[in-house]
């Protein structure tokens, strides 16, 4: 009958007569290596649900793999690496002596020059005029009304070398050593990212997936429902059943039909996040085949993941990173608390120099060398301020660290226990399969035997369908339970 075809073909969603779940050994999760029965052939549920595979449509690995090229929030964290780059490169600046040339032109206001002293000029001129020869008076006469240049104008050009041992040593090296460590937690931030990233892809896709299972479900409903209520209509003409029957008959059908629309809204909602996150038009077919086992499960026990994910986390490792470089960072601020310790060298060329008396318009070089001791004690104080700031961001980070480590045990225990959980609901959700559509078929022979009415009839259709859920549901929900697990663990899902 059109009933029996119907209801064969309503098992496409049973993933979970894909079993041969393996059983758990020790406290190691459960593998599902074996969905499909043991024969050669799969069972109608597996067919089924293999007909909404597509050949070259979207799998997970294409999905994850787009969105995570993609996605914004890879793009934010890839730029907090290179500026955690750009902070390394600053701070290594610090440990090389600065130089500074400089060159400039400059407008010197003129000033009252002195010339050879002497005394009363008109003593100083008589005694000039007692000379006999004329060249001698001009030479003193010269002489005495000497005046030094002022010069205005000064084109100059210097070099200045300065190597501060305190700013190098006990400020610069920690603060490089810090910005190698940020540099080193921004790699490891931006993996746990990607590992985010790729969890949110998966649990997309599979949404998606169980959205479009869920469309299929409620599509085989309405075409059981459809043929039911001609078989019932067939029955009333006959005089083998009453008018009630077909009228709950109809109202099934349209429950069902209801049921479909929802579906489909489902599916559009679950379709259009997936492409927001791919960041297409496109739109995506399963391309996953659904039937095929689950494999790449850790096996390892509860306790050993959990080291596993203490040692693995990128998160948790970046926190650990950001600890070292806080820790430089506060050796650097306490290095700014001590007097500065620097020599300093520089050579000039200018024109005039006003190292050379007197004055002369052209360019002469000169050099210097010293060392330098100097103490702020407002340095001394702003460095006390941000040493104080960074003890509080080190006790913070730390905290973090306890805090994440807690967390990290909560995950790895929830995705251990969902994959069991998961493959427990994937086993009874696949025995509840085959019970409900037993129980389908012999409601339907009962039906027509006359024992049984139609109400019975549409309580057992509506326990098919949701054993049907049942299968979809921990179907993908073993699958995203998988990827859960990965994540805490630390590894790509």
């Amino acid at each position: 009958m059109r009933i029996q075809r119907c209801s064969g073909f309503i098992g496409f969603a049973g993933l979970l007569l894909l079993v041969g779940v393996t059983e758990a050994r020790g406290q190691a999760p459960p593998d599902a290596d074996a969905l499909l029965p043991a024969g050669d052939e799969p069972d109608a549920a597996a067919r089924g649900l293999r007909s909404l595979y597509i050949p070259d449509g979207l799998t997970a690995e294409r999905a994850v793999e787009e969105i995570l090229r993609t996605s914004p929030d890879v793009q934010r964290t890839r730029a907090l690496s290179l500026e955690a780059k750009g902070g390394a490169v600053q701070a290594m600046s610090g440990l090389v002596p600065r130089l500074e040339l400089v060159g400039r032109a400059t407008k010197l206001s003129p000033v009252k020059t002195a010339g050879i002293p002497g005394g009363d000029s008109a003593v100083i001129n008589a005694r000039i005029d007692d000379l006999q020869d004329e060249a001698a008076q001009d030479l003193w006469r010269g002489l005495f009304s000497f005046q030094f240049p002022s010069l205005t104008t000064q084109y100059a050009t210097d070099a200045t070398l300065i190597y501060s041992f305190t700013d190098s040593l006990a400020e610069a090296l920690p603060a490089y050593r810090a910005a190698k460590k940020n540099k080193k937690a921004a790699q490891q931030q931006l993996e746990a990212e990607l590992n985010d990233v790729a969890f949110g892809a998966r649990q997309a896709y599979y949404e998606f997936a169980r959205a479009k299972a869920g469309v299929g479900v409620a599509e085989s409903a309405v075409a059981a429902a459809e043929a039911q209520r001609k078989d019932t209509a067939a029955l009333v003409n006959a005089g083998a059943a009453a008018r009630v029957d077909l009228l709950r008959v109809a109202a099934q059908l349209e429950a069902a039909n209801v049921a479909l629309e929802r579906a489909k809204l489902g599916f559009q909602v679950a379709q259009r996040a997936l492409q927001t996150l791919m960041h297409t038009n496109e739109v995506p077919t399963l391309g996953e085949d659904l039937s095929e086992p689950v494999t790449g499960i850790p096996s390892k026990t509860e306790d050993e993941l959990k080291e596993r994910a203490l040692v693995d986390r990128p998160d948790l490792q970046a926190l650990y990173t950001y600890v070292e470089a806080t820790r430089h960072q506060l050796k650097s601020a306490n290095g700014g608390r001590a007097p500065d310790l620097l020599v300093r060298g520089s050579a000039q060329y200018s024109n005039p120099n006003l190292r050379v008396v007197p004055q002369q318009e052209r360019f002469e070089g000169t050099w210097e060398v010293s060392a330098v001791i100097r103490w702020a004690p407002n340095d001394t104080v702003a460095a006390q301020g941000r040493s104080k700031q960074l003890q509080a961001a080190l006790q913070r980070a730390e905290a973090d660290v306890i805090a994440l480590g807690d967390a990290i045990r909560v995950e790895v225990a929830e995705g251990y226990h969902g994959v069991r959980a998961a493959n427990a609901a994937l086993k009874s959700a696949g025995l509840g399969l085959a019970a409900a559509e037993e129980g389908y078929r012999v409601k339907r022979e009962q039906l027509r035997a006359g024992i049984v009415n139609t109400t019975d009839l549409l309580q057992s259709q509506s326990e098919l369908i949701r054993a049907q859920v049942d299968v979809v549901d921990s179907a993908v929900g073993l699958r995203i339970a998988k990827a859960q697990l990965l994540r805490a663990i630390g590894s790509r899902p």
